[in-house]
């Protein structure tokens, strides 16, 4: 019996763009392990097979041999693809028989389908503002969505506007006004060149590298603006000192009267958590300027009507946000962790890994952590949010640790530092020792041998040290935490940040692996160590040879 298209699906269902104000897209890179001279942490970039959108909506695979992030002063935006794929199997069989197809005008067509059966909706939303005053009316988006034919590639514009049943004296877009919230393109496919006839066209794993026959969508964010009523186009103080306006003169159109303008999160209950995150909070009689931004959540939803009336869907989210400073940086608390919290037991998960594959998921964690440390200037960090402690958690100063504010956390008093280690007082050569000495600390600790060796040293410190999933200690709040890892950071619930429960739930397990089973010290002096630790090793001791510098 012949097959018939089950389904289709987005891949990928979650995809993340990133604004910027140059008209041309990053192209792409993958994260690598290799040792690169100019790069301190444990990854590196490099790039990867990317597509440049031609003028008739096509995409022409390229493989850059450089990477470039800017266009003069200009941040180049990233602009997710998507791809439309089919699970086809025969009529009746169970879904565990059906097999994965990316979907081409040839599949539609031997389905009895064209691209004019095919559907886009894409709903772009931003509702900042209408999550910190409780109001829907003060949302602004695509209403309706913007619908698009699989067969129209020109390229459609994402143009927001307040939701049209808000009467125009409340409206935050005043009528015939529109934020751009970025654009959506329909791809144009193409003929596949034969396996191995271009570059991009060798089959790996039963799959070309670049399949340009395949349907793609393309998402392009906003450009990174600020918009707000005429008020904010003028010079407003500074938290810092200084007088600078918001808002250019050109995008300060939006309604005065709107209840966004001079919104209090403090004295309109119930107020946002975090209160604070808007223009005009920390200034004046903290009462919101009106100012909203171009980024947007997107929800794509796609359907294709088959012979018979048949009609299957499918749908991908994207979320633009400001761009990647550090792209050669890996966090250690991602989206992908915020998601694995959400698939299950965290601990029964942890107890099902072999020793070998919790090994790899811990030293993959400790060297994403050295690379969050390596972006973080800690002595700031810790002069604007470290707590005061009570005395049941001083001890006696730690000799020759030069850090002021001793009894505030991280302080020589501070019971959870490590009495062996004392922090130089800053200078010439080294203006930041805490900063430097964190990240010295941790980038050994990236090595699974070295932190072995903390855990068998030092009994019961990691669980001292690391907070548990949304852990916080009494009176500690978005600007004052202990040292508790990670020290100094807010979650998004405006408490301390903390790892996802799984990776906690991993981390004590594994802790608790290596104290009953301690390595013999005779097998440890012979397990050699690895490429990426005689690397940290070299570099450490050449910048002790180089004074520091």
């Amino acid at each position: 019996m012949a097959e018939i298209i089950q389904r289709i699906f987005v891949n990928p269902p979650i995809a993340i763009a990133r604004l910027g104000g140059s008209t041309t897209p990053q192209n792409a890179y993958r994260w690598v392990q290799s040792p690169n001279p100019r790069s301190s942490g444990e990854t590196t970039i490099e790039p990867d097979w990317s597509l440049a959108v031609l003028v008739d909506g096509t995409v022409q695979p390229t493989m850059p041999d450089r990477l470039t992030f800017r266009e003069g002063a200009l941040i180049r935006p990233v602009c997710p693809f998507f791809e439309l794929w089919a699970l086809l199997g025969e009529p009746g069989s169970p879904p565990d028989t059906w097999r994965e197809a990316p979907v081409t005008p040839a599949l539609l067509a031997q389905h009895g389908a064209g691209l004019n059966k095919l559907v886009v909706r894409v709903n772009a939303q931003n509702r900042k503002a209408a999550r910190r005053t409780r109001n829907a009316e003060m949302s602004f988006g695509a209403f309706p969505p913007v619908e698009i034919l699989g067969d129209n590639h020109a390229v459609a514009p994402l143009l927001a506007t307040s939701p049209p049943n808000v009467p125009a004296t409340r409206r935050l877009i005043p009528a015939g006004r529109n934020i751009p919230l970025g654009s959506f393109q329909v791809l144009r496919s193409a003929p596949q060149p034969a396996p191995g006839a271009t570059p991009w066209s060798q089959v790996v794993d039963g799959r070309p590298l670049v399949d340009v026959e395949v349907i793609r969508f393309r998402f392009t964010p906003a450009r990174g603006r600020f918009y707000g009523p005429p008020a904010a186009a003028q010079p407003q103080p500074s938290p810092g000192g200084g007088n600078f306006a918001p808002v250019e003169a050109n995008q300060a159109f939006l309604n005065p009267n709107a209840v966004w303008v001079g919104f209090n999160a403090q004295t309109n209950p119930p107020p946002t958590v975090p209160p604070d995150t808007y223009d005009g909070a920390s200034v004046g009689q903290n009462r919101s300027l009106g100012v909203v931004d171009d980024t947007c959540d997107a929800r794509i939803e796609v359907s294709l009507t088959l012979p018979g009336g048949r009609t299957l869907t499918a749908g991908a989210n994207v979320f633009s946000g400001p761009p990647d400073y550090g792209p050669d940086r890996r966090p250690f608390l991602s989206l992908a962790d915020e998601l694995n919290d959400r698939t299950g037991d965290g601990a029964a998960r942890s107890n099902s890994l072999s020793e070998g594959e919790r090994d790899a998921w811990v030293e993959d964690l400790f060297e994403r952590i050295y690379e969050t440390v390596s972006l973080f200037n800690v002595d700031f960090w810790r002069n604007q949010n470290a707590k005061e402690l009570p005395p049941n958690q001083l001890t006696a100063a730690i000799p020759q640790d030069q850090l002021p504010n001793q009894r505030r956390a991280m302080g020589g008093r501070d019971a959870l530092r490590d009495r062996l280690f004392a922090v130089p007082a800053s200078n010439d050569n080294a203006p930041l020792p805490l900063t430097e000495h964190a990240r010295d600390r941790h980038r050994a600790l990236s090595n699974l041998q070295s932190l072995r060796d903390l855990v068998l040293q030092a009994p019961g410190r990691i669980e001292r040290l690391v907070r548990g999933p949304f852990e916080a200690e009494a009176q500690e709040n978005l600007r004052s935490t202990t040292m508790r890892m990670p020290p100094f950071m807010a979650h998004s619930n405006a408490g301390p940040l903390t790892l996802a429960a799984w990776q906690y739930d991993l981390l004590i397990a594994w802790v608790r692996a290596v104290e009953a089973h301690p390595i013999p010290l005779a097998a440890a002096e012979v397990i050699p160590i690895s490429e990426a630790a005689a690397d940290r090793r070299a570099a450490v001791l050449a910048r002790i040879r180089g004074g520091g510098q």
